[in-house]
This record gives C-alpha cells, sequence and structure tokens, in this order.
C-alpha cells in the first residue's frame, strides 16, 4: 500500500541520496588516505542494484516497494586499480572529479525530493480550505 509520501519515485530518490551519501563518505575517507602506505581505496555500489529493481515488471507494485526498501549501499575495496611503489591506490585528482560529481548528485537529488514534498504539503494545505 502506498501513501502520498511513500510511493515508488520518493523511495527511489531516498535511496539515491543514501547511496550517494555513503560514497561521499568513502570519498572522503580515500582523500584523507590518499598518502596512506598500503590503503586500499574504496568504491560504493548501489546503482545497479536499484536500476535492477525499477526495471522489473513482473512483480506488484507492494513488491516492488518492498525491493526498493531492501536497497543497500555497498562499500567495497577497490582491487583493480593500479598501486603506487607504496602499496596505495587512490589517484586524488580521480577522487577530487567524483566527489565534485558525487555531491552534484546528491545537491540536485535532495532538492528534487523536497520540491515533490512541498509540493504534496502545498495540495493538501489548499484542501483544506
Amino acid at each position: 500500500m502506498t501513501d502520498l509520501f511513500l510511493n515508488r519515485t520518493n523511495l527511489i530518490l531516498t535511496k539515491v541520496l543514501d547511496g550517494t551519501a555513503a560514497r561521499q563518505r568513502a570519498l572522503a575517507n580515500n582523500i584523507a588516505n590518499a598518502e596512506t602506505p598500503g590503503y586500499t581505496r574504496q568504491t560504493v555500489s548501489f546503482e545497479g542494484e536499484l536500476l535492477d529493481i525499477m526495471r522489473r515488471v513482473d512483480v506488484y507494485p507492494d513488491q516492488q516497494l518492498s525491493a526498493l526498501q531492501g536497497v543497500t549501499p555497498a562499500t567495497i575495496d577497490d582491487i583493480q586499480s593500479l598501486r603506487r611503489s607504496d602499496g596505495n591506490n587512490v589517484n586524488i585528482d580521480r577522487e577530487m572529479v567524483t566527489l565534485a560529481e558525487n555531491t552534484l548528485q546528491y545537491e540536485v537529488t535532495a532538492r528534487f525530493l523536497s520540491e515533490r514534498i512541498t509540493g504534496l504539503r502545498n495540495a493538501i494545505k489548499e484542501g483544506r480550505g
């Protein structure tokens, strides 16, 4: 059962906020450890799982909402990137670009979700008159 605030779109937007917040923490950790010998950079994955659920047409809406609620960002050690001689695989330029992209994605998603909720609240207030 869906309500005005817990619907597919709002839940997807909330999960994007959760994922980008987790990615922001991982990026901050990577940047803080850019000079730490042996440090392995971390990445955060959530988009693939989110897209898989969104593309499913063979489930009922309540099942899809339940599946969306179960999406959790996964923090993964990046074992594929090249390592420097000190064993660290953080490329600070890549991290800074990814940080900027992630920040923008978070801000746009937060604004969109906020505007949706504000629109619903305004519609509710207008109905009381």
